[in-house]
């Protein structure tokens, strides 16, 4: 499906004054997951501008976000074409990630302080609260909601607090960079249950936090392992449902 063909509904109504680059990129980003749009196909910037009745620059603005995700490239003299990597790739990107973030998670158990524990623990109560206030009928969640932004915000601390306890910057900056490969909050799109939510944001984490706090490195890494494969299978099954090939 092209912009062309976009059938114009809530979703294209704007919001201010949020940004409205960052607002066209939440709805193409969601847009490209579902699958309306395939790996080359072209996101033509004056159809975005007429589909939104904005002007040039925040749909260039716009495609620049999507490109900083991963998920389109723009290409001289040819605009913007959907770039998704592979189910494949993903498998070996989350394989990856697992590694990487199960080790910061051991090197942190090994250097935590009080400080850090306590932050943490802020974190994932502010996650608790989040939760309890998605109904079930809410899921997923919609991007540029009040919920779908606080969940990113404190999931995103929660790993960045332990990313950093690591002690070990470049081991950091490897995570990150991994993350930047493929939208890593977009496991969101794949939560379509109450259970599926506390799973991921709130029964794996307290796992986690009760290894760390027992100062147990071991469990603690295989803890944080479990929990990156388990959104990697969540995400994986999303987008092979939605047609996305291997």
């Amino acid at each position: 499906m092209s912009t062309s063909a976009a059938v114009n509904g809530p979703s294209d109504q704007l919001r201010v004054p949020s940004s409205y680059p960052d607002q066209i990129a939440q709805i193409l980003q969601r847009e490209i997951l579902e699958g309306r749009y395939r790996r080359g196909e072209h996101l033509q910037q004056d159809e975005i501008c007429r589909r939104f009745g904005l002007s040039r620059t925040p749909a260039r603005e716009a495609l620049r976000k999507l490109q900083a995700l991963g998920l389109v490239e723009l290409v001289p003299n040819r605009g913007a074409m959907v770039r998704l990597p592979t189910l494949r790739e993903l498998q070996e990107v989350y394989q990856v990630r697992a590694e990487l973030e199960g080790l910061a998670t051991e090197l942190t158990v090994r250097n935590r302080t009080d400080d850090l524990m306590e932050r943490l623990h802020a974190a994932q109560r502010q996650l608790t609260e989040v939760v309890a206030t998605i109904q079930p009928g809410q899921l997923p969640e919609p991007d540029g909601s009040p919920a779908s932004e606080q969940l990113r915000q404190f999931n995103d601390l929660f790993h960045q607090l332990i990313h950093a306890g690591s002690g070990n910057e470049k081991l950091s900056h490897m995570i990150q960079d991994l993350q930047r490969y493929f939208p890593k909050d977009a496991v969101r799109l794949a939560i379509e249950s109450p259970t599926a939510l506390r799973q991921l944001y709130l029964d794996e984490h307290v796992v986690i936090l009760e290894e760390m706090a027992q100062g147990r490195p071991k469990t603690a890494r295989r803890a944080m392992q479990r929990h990156i494969l388990q959104s990697r299978t969540m995400l994986i099954s999303f987008l092979r449902e939605r047609g996305f090939d291997g």
